[in-house]
């Protein structure tokens, strides 16, 4: 299978959930919507892109079990979170006292854009802390904590389907309900989920739902889902006024300019690969896989009994700890990744909570001497 991608056969590539890899057929699809433009520039961007949009969208939303009037392609989750968080405050929702909440291992660049746009509104948000290793209930406890300390200002409510940072699985439908019972709207950042779970924006109670392909459906980056429940999806508006401005959702979203739209309309070869690699058989293998290599791991390094790792894992992704004072931080951890890196191991290192582990993928491509390899390096790099 690893021939079917365009990975360097000299590297061991553990880190697919961060930015996934794009099969070779699914290069070549892309590749030729781009020499297609390139022949005739006018024809293209006049006559078929239009049409080549609304065909991606259609092919996106069946994927999710919606209809493509409901959805919106954009460039990545952090853009789909700044146009909810944009839309409110155009419309004169997030203001002064207003309160946003998201949780502690929300994705990075989600809290900034969040802390951005309170900044501009004069609203605050808070981090709701969730821990490595808690349980669905205490997620859900702290969350009904966050929402009983601003009674009546809470405005929206962030949560992942599957944490970036520890590839937990968290009760995201829970916390939507119980936004929907203090009034507040919820957005659901489902990075991790196309290819990689059952889960579809309809069924998640969110108002808003965002999701990318390029991770574990093998689809070009920058090719991602904006879903929003009714009555919000009439509200939002994309961050660049274009040609479509002013008509009904999705359509402003799909002119944001002269640009290189190819990764969306590769989106169906993308998909049948998915299902012709086996669909959601594919985390079914890499969870036991990850189980293996998880322990086999621990064992080398020692890890720690008192750090806590995920109670619900997504099957494609583990957490392993490593030793007291190892990777803690964020200077430290990036150390010990360029040191891996060098290795010709690519793995992503993560702090947590002061905390530092190793963050395995499991992807179609990935065996077990793969991990086997990690296995063999890591406790000389730690050893260092």
């Amino acid at each position: 299978m690893r021939d079917a991608f365009q990975l360097d056969p000299s590297v061991v590539h553990l880190n697919h959930g961060s930015f996934g890899a794009v099969p070779r057929v699914v290069a070549e699809a892309q590749q030729r919507v781009r020499d297609g433009a390139e022949a005739n520039p006018m024809r293209f961007f006049r006559v078929d892109s239009p049409g080549l949009k609304v065909e991606a969208r259609e092919v996106g939303a069946a994927f999710l079990g919606v209809d493509a009037d409901e959805l919106a392609l954009v460039r990545n989750v952090t853009t789909s979170a700044a146009i909810v968080l944009g839309s409110l405050a155009a419309q004169g929702r997030l203001g002064p006292g207003d309160v946003v909440l998201l949780g502690e291992p929300g994705y990075e660049s989600v809290r900034r854009t969040v802390d951005r746009w309170c900044a501009r509104t004069g609203s605050t948000y808070v981090v709701v802390p969730v821990g490595a290793g808690v349980t669905d209930h205490e997620v859900v406890r702290a969350f009904e904590d966050a929402v009983a300390q601003a009674p009546g200002r809470v405005r929206l409510v962030v949560v992942d389907a599957i944490t970036s940072p520890t590839g937990a699985v968290l009760p995201y439908r829970a916390i939507c309900e119980l936004a929907r019972a203090a009034g507040a709207l919820s957005m659901v950042d489902a990075a991790h989920v196309p290819g990689h779970v059952p889960a579809l924006p309809a069924d998640s109670g969110a108002d808003f739902w965002t999701g990318t392909w390029h991770k574990w459906c093998f689809a070009p980056r920058g090719t991602t889902a904006l879903w929003a429940a009714e009555p919000e999806r009439a509200t939002l508006q994309p961050l660049t006024t274009s040609w479509n401005h002013g008509q009904p959702y999705p359509l402003p979203f799909d002119t944001a300019g002269t640009d290189d739209y190819s990764g969306w309309y590769a989106l169906g070869t993308a998909i049948r690969f998915w299902e012709d690699a086996g669909g959601l058989e594919i985390g079914k293998r890499a969870s036991s896989m990850l189980d293996d290599a998880a322990a086999l791991l621990s064992s080398v390094v020692g890890s720690p009994s008192d750090v806590p790792v995920p109670a619900c894992p997504s099957p494609s992704l583990r957490l392993v700890p490593l030793p007291h004072g190892v990777a803690d931080d964020e200077p430290s951890a990036d150390r010990l990744y360029q040191a891996l890196s060098a290795q010709q191991v690519e793995a992503q290192v993560v702090s947590y909570r002061g905390h530092g582990y190793v963050r395995l993928s499991g992807a179609v491509y990935n065996e077990p001497s793969d991990y086997e390899r990690l296995a063999d390096i890591l406790p000389g790099t730690l050893a260092g």
